[in-house]
């Protein structure tokens, strides 16, 4: 059975909403960049796993942390960061960084268990697991 076991060391970023702008009376549409970089960042740790991937299909079980730091700002009793980002605004750009990489497409996920923690490290990270999903 095929797993894949990885650690992506950046810090989580949550997928942005599309921006619109009106350009000499034309409408642009754009991803902001911090989604850009944090997804092509991303993408470059995966590839390193691509040969390892999932075929087309092949049905999939994610299971996925997403570590942040703490501000030094936030009460020391605030044990999970249950504040904003959302966790499936994270997970989306996750999803999205590995299709064509991890697996063909992301609808061949089936299973997913995800959460977000507070990390000790100086540096947030994301880290995950993929393996065929036999529940079926």
């Amino acid at each position: 059975m095929n797993k894949i076991e990885l650690v992506i060391d950046i810090e989580p970023v949550a997928k942005g909403r599309p921006r619109t702008a009106f350009i000499q009376g034309k409408v642009h549409t754009y991803t902001p960049e911090r989604t850009q970089i944090a997804q092509k960042s991303i993408v470059a740790c995966l590839q390193a796993y691509k040969d390892k991937g999932f075929g087309t299909h092949i049905p999939v079980k994610l299971t996925c942390v997403f570590y942040r730091t703490k501000s030094k700002w936030l009460p020391k009793r605030e044990a999970l960061p249950f504040r904003k980002p959302d966790l499936d605004n994270f997970l989306k750009l996750l999803l999205d960084s590995m299709n064509g990489t991890l697996i063909a497409d992301d609808a061949q996920i089936c299973t997913i268990i995800m959460s977000k923690r507070w990390t000790d490290e100086e540096r947030g990270y994301i880290a995950l697991e993929l393996e065929e999903d036999t529940n079926g």
